[in-house]
């Protein structure tokens, strides 16, 4: 590879590394306080914390000391920094997606020649495939809730003894990111999907650009014709990582606890950052066979 002749490609690459790592930082940064913020909330409403806190119960008896709108004014605060939060977490990823979005169209438009822009555009959607790995690896793709609204609890002594919990009272709240999720499956006993979850969605996609950009970096190499073999094996199961999250958010979507408990499960960034990752991947690969595919034609180029 004449590095001069590539000079715009390898410039742009170590700028999108720079910014990239600088806005990987500061998204990660954001999610955790976001979810700082939503974890006080759970602790606030909690049931235990409700059901056991006796100014819940004087409350009803001086109006002058209400706990329950105490809690409530407390809840609303904080969800909105924790919206707050995760607005400009938002804001953050669309400033990533153009940093890449500009990268791709200047390395697109600067190479004139044929096989040398399928090459560098192989080469720059694997480093842009790679920008989003570790952001939908690391940061939260899924949210899970399990929570009551205006829980209504009767003695068991005297059933017309009644207490209202106004709002929500939490059961559990989860925010998970792909490497936190792997974590929790190891330790709580699925290692078998765990292992795939890892394989599926960490290992195969490394070994995958990584054997890209080896193949398309180093074509006269003997390297190259082995890593295009691994591509080829590999890509049966490019979606396969995808399908495995999908199974997650179907399962937590659909599944009550008890009756009279609302369970949310909702996505979050890092579920579309590893989309975005995936898509990418697969283009970078569409690049390589189209310049492999050129080069045999064109063996001069």
């Amino acid at each position: 590879m004449k590095l001069k002749i590539f000079n715009t490609l390898i410039i742009s690459s170590f700028l999108l590394v720079f910014l990239v790592v600088f806005i990987t930082v500061k998204e990660v940064s954001i999610l955790n306080q976001y979810k700082t913020y939503k974890e006080e909330i759970a602790e606030t409403l909690n049931f235990e914390n409700r059901l056991f806190d006796a100014r819940e119960y004087i409350g009803e008896i001086f109006s002058f000391f209400d706990s329950e709108d105490e809690k409530i004014s407390e809840w609303g605060q904080l969800n909105n920094k924790a919206n707050a939060k995760y607005t400009q977490a938002l804001k953050l990823g669309y400033l990533l997606y153009l940093i890449v979005f500009i990268y791709l169209i200047v390395n697109y438009f600067f190479y004139q020649n044929k096989g040398e822009k399928l090459r560098v555009l192989g080469i720059a959607f694997v480093f842009a495939a790679l920008s989003f790995l570790y952001l939908g690896l690391q940061t939260p793709f899924l949210e899970l809730e399990a929570f009551s609204k205006n829980l209504t609890l009767t003695s068991g002594l005297f059933e017309s003894v009644e207490k209202t919990f106004e709002g929500r009272t939490y059961y559990l709240y989860q925010n998970k990111s792909v490497f936190q999720l792997i974590g929790l499956l190891f330790t709580g006993g699925n290692t078998l999907v765990g292992f795939a979850l890892l394989l599926f969605s960490v290992i195969f996609p490394l070994i995958k650009l990584i054997s890209t950009l080896l193949a398309l970096t180093f074509p006269k190499h003997q390297w190259s014709k082995k890593s295009v073999n691994v591509i080829n094996k590999l890509g049966k199961w490019s979606m396969a990582d995808v399908f495995v999250s999908s199974v997650f958010l179907a399962v937590f979507s659909f599944t009550n606890m008890n009756e009279g408990v609302d369970t949310s499960a909702q996505t979050l960034i890092g579920l579309y950052f590893f989309l975005t990752f995936v898509i990418i991947s697969i283009l970078s690969g569409v690049f390589l066979k189209l310049w492999i595919k050129h080069i045999t034609l064109n063996p001069q180029t």
